[in-house]
This record gives C-alpha cells, structure tokens and sequence, in this order.
C-alpha cells in the first residue's frame, strides 16, 4: 500500500495500516516527515512515481485538489491499471473532475471522504465515506477496513464529497448556535462551558426530532403545517434576535433564517410549515 501525504491524518493512516501487517510505502513532499515512518517500517519513496510504483494500491491524503493534480498528473502513467484512492478532502465537483481524468489515463479511482480527527483512525467511530468505482472499492476495501467504519455511497465519484460537506456545513451551524449561546450567556457571567453542558442536553433532546422533519421534507407537505408554521416561527426567532441585541451581542446567524421566514411569509406561505425554508435554500 503506498500513502501520498504525511501531514497528521495521512500519518495516522500510515500508522494504523502499518498496525495491521501491511506492507507501507510514504511519500511526502517534506521527506523529513518520511524519517519517522521509515523507523518504524515504512519504505520511503523519493518521488511520486517511485511511490506509483510501489503497490497496485495509492492512497491520497493531499492538501487540496490543486495538489492532488499537481502531484498525480506527472505520474499518470505510472498509475494506470492501478487503484487510486483520494482521501483528500475536495468539492463534490472537485471529486468528479478528478475521477474523469483517471478514467482517461486508465486509473480505477475511489474518492473517500473521512468523517474523523486524526486520532479517531482506526477506532468505530471514525467514518469513511467511499464512491466512484465499485470495483476499486471491493479491490480496496478489506484494507481500509481497519481505518474506521466503511460505506460506500454509489457509483457517483462526487457523493462522498457531497455527504462529508452536507454534514459538515451541519456541524459547523450547530456550533454556531453554541457560540451564539456562549456569547448571549457570558454577558451574566455563565462560563462556556456550562453553557457548552446545558447546550449539549438540550440539543441531545431535540435530535430526536429530525426524522420527522425529515419525513416532512421528502413528502413535501408542507401545508398545512404538521407542526411549527412559519407565522408562529417567525416572532419567536424574531424575539431571539431582539434578545441578543438586548445583551450587546450581535445576532448574524439568527437574521439569516430570519430573512428566509420573511420571504416565505411574504409569498403567501406563512400557514406552511417552517421547514418548508429549505425549499428556499436552492439558488434558482
């Protein structure tokens, strides 16, 4: 298995692979990161197609997708007929151009998505998400295996990439409604991370509610309202806006949805239930 990258979680790839027996070739464009590996089994490669030459299977943990071009391309032809793995992290787009450009050059290509920390490799709750070629993936699967939990998600090289920024985009508004809070209940001296505690149970209690948002959205009935319309939704988080101005806090991440509740209001929809704002989020 040849590794293309050392920065933290291509080395903790490197490390857990090496942990199951298997035999490791590293690259990396600093090869003093390579030192480390070599100690502890490795084989370093020089250059990428001393790297592409290695093992039928190539692994990307890269930067970016500029530099997986960057690096790959002048080794194409060293890759073809093998499996190419990218484990970096790209645009949906980004994942799509570049299975086109290994399908040109003859190269079976996966693109993988890692919903993990580096030092979660290798334990149930690190997830790797995989598409593209259904053939690379069974070829490689039973060595990624030990990284985490596996999915593939189809033959569309971009779904992984897809489903890794759509849950990440919902992390990151999730703690931004932890530091709207942290910053609204500071101002009467409760620390972050009591506010951290209290956030943590009341968001652990409302999670139980997604699935039926969900089953609202697929069936797209939304009128009349299942459950909160947008009428009754709009002065309440009207009044958390009003609340955080009130503390000298500024309220961004609240007027966005806001504005969205104002829109539907204003074209009639005002009795639909106000998850029907997500109809409002395709850029038409």
């Amino acid at each position: 298995m040849t590794i293309l990258g050392l920065g933290a979680m291509g080395s903790a790839i490197t490390e857990r692979l090496r942990e199951t027996g298997l035999t490791t070739t590293v690259w990396n464009r600093t090869t003093a990161k390579t030192e480390p590996h070599v100690k502890a089994g490795s084989t370093a490669a020089t250059t990428i197609t001393e790297a592409a030459d290695a093992s039928d299977i190539v692994i990307a943990v890269l930067l970016d997708h500029a530099s997986v071009h960057q690096n790959l391309e002048p080794a194409a032809e060293r890759l073809r007929g093998k499996t190419l793995v990218n484990l970096t992290t790209t645009t949906p787009n980004e994942a799509r151009t570049t299975a086109a450009w290994a399908t040109e050059h003859g190269i079976d290509y996966l693109d993988g998505a890692i919903m993990a920390t580096p030092d979660m490799i290798g334990k149930p709750e690190s997830l790797f998400l995989y598409s593209g070629s259904e053939n690379a993936f069974t070829l490689a699967g039973p060595a990624l295996e030990p990284l985490g939990t596996t999915r593939f998600e189809g033959t569309d090289p971009g779904v992984a990439a897809l489903k890794d920024m759509a849950l990440l985009s919902s992390m990151y508004l999730m703690l931004s409604g932890y530091l709207q809070a942290a910053a609204m209940m500071r101002t009467v001296g409760v620390s972050a991370t009591d506010t951290a505690e209290a956030v943590g149970d009341w968001l652990g209690a409302i999670m139980g509610h997604l699935p039926g948002f969900g089953a609202i959205i697929d069936s797209g009935a939304y009128h009349p309202a299942q459950g909160q319309d947008v009428n009754f939704t709009r002065p309440a988080v009207a009044s958390l806006i009003a609340a955080s101005r009130e503390q000298g806090i500024k309220a961004d991440f609240l007027e966005t949805g806001k504005k969205l509740l104002d829109e539907l209001a204003a074209t009639g929809r005002g009795d639909s239930d106000w998850v029907s704002i997500v109809e409002s989020l395709t850029i038409r």
